[in-house]
């Protein structure tokens, strides 16, 4: 798919199932982004009962992931796939960006959905808000798609930011994620 091809953004916030998660942390906004846009996905983003891990990306013709425009499909375990590009950059200060064609069930209740990951400073230190809202399909698919997002889709998101938090507190930006993990499964 040609990540050109994505559905154009409603802009009516009433088609939206929204939810958002934040965290606190002691790395400036500019080397968060800097860290963030690196890390692979199925390093934090390690589903649910319901969500399926990712197990990989692949990025799309265009410019590396970060730069506005860029984009990548997303593998998940149970072999469905979602694309996702990079809509607007605000660095050091927000991203925003666009998943769709969903393979997986949700594609039944919405056809795409819009995120923006905000770095805000908080009295030195600085807060990570990621907003994420599905857009549904119809005015019928709104209350199973709100129900999934609070059920599920936010948990998912809550435990994505842990795992960021929890790194970033023990390592800082001086590592990936992933070497983290591997310097720990070697000990």
């Amino acid at each position: 798919m040609n990540p050109h091809d994505a559905p154009d953004i409603d802009a009516d916030g009433n088609n939206y199932a929204h939810c958002s998660v934040s965290i606190l942390i002691d790395i400036k906004p500019a080397e968060f982004f800097e860290w963030y846009t690196a890390q692979r996905l199925e390093d934090f983003l390690l589903g649910t009962l319901v969500v399926p891990p990712i197990t990989h990306t692949e990025m799309l013709e265009g410019p590396d992931w970060g730069a506005k425009d860029s984009a990548r499909k997303i593998f998940f375990k149970d072999g469905t796939v979602a694309l996702e590009r990079i809509t607007a950059t605000d660095y050091p200060n927000s991203y925003e960006y666009q998943p769709w064609a969903y393979t997986s069930p949700v594609r039944f209740l919405s056809d795409y959905a819009k995120a923006r990951t905000r770095a805000l400073e908080e009295n030195g230190q600085t807060r990570i808000v990621w907003d994420y809202a599905f857009h549904c399909k119809g005015s019928w698919a709104l209350p199973l798609l709100k129900l999934f997002v609070q059920l599920d889709w936010k948990r998912n998101m809550t435990r994505a930011m842990d795992v960021i938090q929890s790194h970033l507190a023990d390592h800082g930006t001086a590592l990936h994620l992933n070497d983290a993990k591997v310097l720990k499964d070697a000990a």
